[in-house]
């Protein structure tokens, strides 16, 4: 009976192991197919977000197309004055409201924060069939309003440098023109947001 006990007691000793041995593995498949859903899931919503982006495209082209609109070609804005209405200003928007000023990446503050409620103008919020929320003011890039001068604006073509040689004497006298500068906001679905920016003269 006692060499029976003692081969007994091996059998029982390796059952033991082996069943250590399968939850290991089970735990670590576990963690393994957690960490391979995680992964799937990152790589959808990175895919989503970059869909809302190109998204957001249209309708910043749209946005640049109005401004233009509005200001050259049925000329409803007045390039020298403020025109709330349709976003305009004459000057750069930070210059004349201090304690407003551009975010790090040149967004005007009547379009920063998560909600812009400080947008001042209804008539550039607009919402496509898309559901994007269309957002956008237009910037003389002068320091104030009336008409533009090179002592007041940033204007094209720059001035010619002293050092000019006879056959650049002899080109005519372009006419410079101010610059303007649109920033577009674009909130999509899921919470996404899109900054623009067109340089416009």
């Amino acid at each position: 009976m006692t060499s029976r006990s003692l081969r007994a007691s091996p059998r029982r000793t390796q059952s033991g192991v082996v069943l250590f041995i399968a939850l290991i593995v089970m735990v670590a498949l576990s963690i393994a197919g957690i960490a391979l859903i995680r992964s799937v899931d990152t790589g959808l919503s990175v895919i989503g977000n970059l869909g809302f982006r190109q998204a957001s495209i249209p309708p910043s082209t749209w946005a640049v197309e109005n401004a233009i609109n509005a200001m050259f070609e049925a000329k409803k804005i007045d390039l020298e004055n403020v025109d709330s209405d349709d976003n305009y200003y004459p000057y750069r928007y930070e210059i004349k409201n201090t304690g407003k000023p551009e975010d790090k990446t040149g967004v005007p503050y009547d379009l920063q924060g998560e909600t812009p409620s400080n947008y001042p103008g209804a008539f550039q919020k607009t919402k496509d069939a898309a559901g994007n929320t269309v957002r956008y003011v237009i910037e003389r890039m002068c320091l104030a309003e009336g008409p533009a001068t090179a002592a007041n604006c940033d204007m094209s073509p720059p001035k010619k440098s002293e050092a000019t040689t006879a056959m650049e004497l002899e080109k005519p006298e372009m006419i410079r023109v101010p610059f303007y500068r649109i920033t577009i906001r674009v909130d999509g679905p899921n919470n996404t947001t899109t900054f623009a920016q067109a340089m416009l003269r």
